[in-house]
């Protein structure tokens, strides 16, 4: 069985009275590619939060490589676990040569300058992701699907040993998304732990192999994509009626028909 990277144990969060995340256990194992999908607002954010640290919760506790999270350094942290969150802050005028080396700041000791190892691990992060004939551009002249694409860049620049994906389709284009369904097949295939959080079904059940359901503040549904992604659980954690058949690749396929009365 594999080794356990991160895990939460029945977290809880809240902002003012309410419970946004209540009794919340998931475990991301070496080399294990996760997907939790939910409806907006049902807490996915905040659940990428609470496993990276931004957030500590209420109850429960956050664990990584077996050590509380809350006993560790954000340096620490961030030498295991990148992040590509679903916003970011404002332009601040760097190239995506620049953005993509930011990657490389938890590796520093000291005062350092980027040397030619750090600038030979962005490049290579840089060409798998796509990117590198825009090394030189500012980010502020790419388009959206671009910029995600080199957040992702400076991710992997990170070298870590789990990925944290925040509704990483947005901003990209049905080529983009094929190309980065392709990309974490094939990072994760060379042993990097993901976990993708996103309300795009279908994207989520053709990357991943192990999917959860986060609905009305917990976990409500797990499995394999086929355990997960049927008609039954769309009726009772999204309200829509869906006729769920086969991708091509043999993934489950949802199409959505029509709304349901909501609870």
């Amino acid at each position: 069985m594999a080794n356990a990277l991160l895990e939460c144990r029945d977290i809880r969060f809240s902002y003012g009275a309410k419970a946004i995340l209540d009794g919340i256990s998931i475990t991301v194992s070496e080399g294990s590619l996760v997907g939790v999908i939910g409806a907006n607002g049902s807490g996915k954010s905040t659940l990428i939060r609470l496993l990276s640290g931004v957030l500590k919760p209420a109850r429960g506790s956050v664990r990584l490589e077996g050590s509380d999270m809350a006993t560790l350094s954000r340096r620490s942290v961030a030498q295991v676990i990148a992040v590509v969150a679903q916003e970011e802050a404002g332009d601040f005028g760097f190239s995506v040569r620049e953005e993509v080396l930011l990657g490389r700041s938890p590796h520093y000791k000291g005062l350092h300058f980027d040397g030619p190892c750090d600038l030979s691990i962005a490049e290579r992060a840089m060409e798998k992701t796509g990117v590198g004939h825009l090394a030189d551009r500012k980010l502020a002249k790419l388009s959206g699907g671009e910029r995600q694409r080199v957040r992702i860049a400076r991710a992997l620049a990170q070298e870590p040993r789990v990925l944290l994906l925040d509704e990483p389709t947005n901003h990209l284009d049905l080529y983009g998304q094929l190309s980065l369904l392709d990309l974490l097949r094939e990072i994760n295939s060379q042993g990097l732990a993901i976990l993708v959080v996103s309300h795009d079904i279908n994207f989520v059940a053709r990357a991943c192999r192990h999917l959860k359901i986060l609905h009305g503040s917990r976990f409500v549904r797990g499995g394999v994509p086929d355990e997960v992604i049927t008609a039954e659980s769309m009726a009772e954690t999204f309200s829509i009626r869906a006729v769920v058949d086969r991708h091509p690749d043999g993934s489950p396929r949802m199409t959505p028909i029509e709304r349901l009365p909501q609870p």
